[in-house]
């Protein structure tokens, strides 16, 4: 039926500008669930009589999850919100949480920790309540993953948060993430019945917290083995050109950390003996020296920084 193509029309839509435009996914997540929303709203406003069919279609069922033809429920209901503050509350913390993450770790680690935490926060959700004729939708499950990754990736970093009804700009992440789960906890303890899927939130945060550090872990030993940083810092002068180093220094994401170190390159590095910016000579041999190719600068001097 023609009114259900524009839900996996706008998903897969907002994924493909999203490798095309080499886009951030937190900022495509939201405007796809905002654009979702939005349709699902004007067919209810309008008294459409498909309204019914789209819930129905895109919506995960406990009950109706061993028919095959509703498995694409797992992903789909991530993208399915009930009320307008349902919708503002979890695209708010999305972008809170989601985007710190991934100028962090990147795209790729981002985009399968949100898809896999939102999958198994909807499994675990179909363990507590098998055979039940339950709606679950929302992308909390999977923005509880994303707060896991980024709580045991960068616990000590600093990033902006609400804190129940404080915005704070520069929280914790351990105290901003392990709060909000230590609460989750308590209620899914008690057994409080809110209308909200805790367990489901549970789930996707202990996702998060054993898949990102895996996920990580093979870029992190590649940037211990092959960059010659004590060579890098050498060709750093000003203090904020050292804290771009650092953020190659610190990245796990390898397109990320690459990028970052072709701007550190072009924009920031010196000629340790004669202090000339090495972007005069950058790739001037035809090899990109972020690619592993050697920087020669005008004064002859010639180096590599990879070890």
């Amino acid at each position: 039926m023609l009114e259900l193509l524009p839900v996996p029309a706008i998903i897969l839509g907002s994924l493909a500008y999203a490798w095309w435009r080499k886009a951030y996914l937190t900022q495509v997540m939201v405007i796809a669930n905002f654009f979702i929303f939005l349709y699902v709203f004007y067919l209810g406003w309008s008294g459409s009589r498909h309204w019914d069919s789209v819930i129905e279609a895109y919506t995960f069922v406990p009950g109706r999850i061993a028919d095959p033809v509703y498995i694409h429920t797992l992903v789909t209901s991530m993208y399915m919100h009930s009320m307008p503050m349902h919708l503002i509350g979890n695209v708010l913390i999305l972008y809170l949480i989601g985007l710190p993450l991934e100028e962090r770790v990147g795209s790729r680690t981002w985009g399968i920790v949100y898809i896999v935490s939102g999958v198994f926060a909807t499994l675990l959700f179909l363990v507590f309540n098998l055979g039940e004729e339950v709606y679950l939708l929302g992308a909390s499950g999977a923005i509880f993953g994303l707060g896991g990754a980024l709580l045991i990736l960068y616990p000590r970093d600093r990033i902006p948060m609400l804190l129940g009804p404080i915005f704070s700009t520069r929280a914790p992440v351990w105290a901003a993430i392990g709060i909000l789960f230590v609460w989750e906890t308590v209620l899914v303890v008690l057994g409080v019945e809110d209308g909200t899927a805790h367990i489901a939130h549970i789930g996707g945060f202990v996702c998060g917290l054993f898949l990102a550090p895996m996920l990580a872990s093979k870029a992190r030993k590649e940037r211990e083995k092959i960059l010659d940083f004590a060579l890098l810092r050498r060709m750093v002068i000003k203090p904020e050109d050292g804290l771009l180093l650092d953020k190659v220094e610190n990245e796990t994401e390898p397109d990320v950390r690459k990028a970052w170190l072709e701007f550190f390159l072009k924009e920031a590095a010196r000629c340790p003996k004669c202090r000339r910016h090495l972007a005069e000579s950058y790739a001037k041999d035809g090899k990109n020296p972020a690619d592993g190719g050697p920087i020669r600068c005008a004064c002859g001097e010639s180096y590599n920084i990879w070890k």
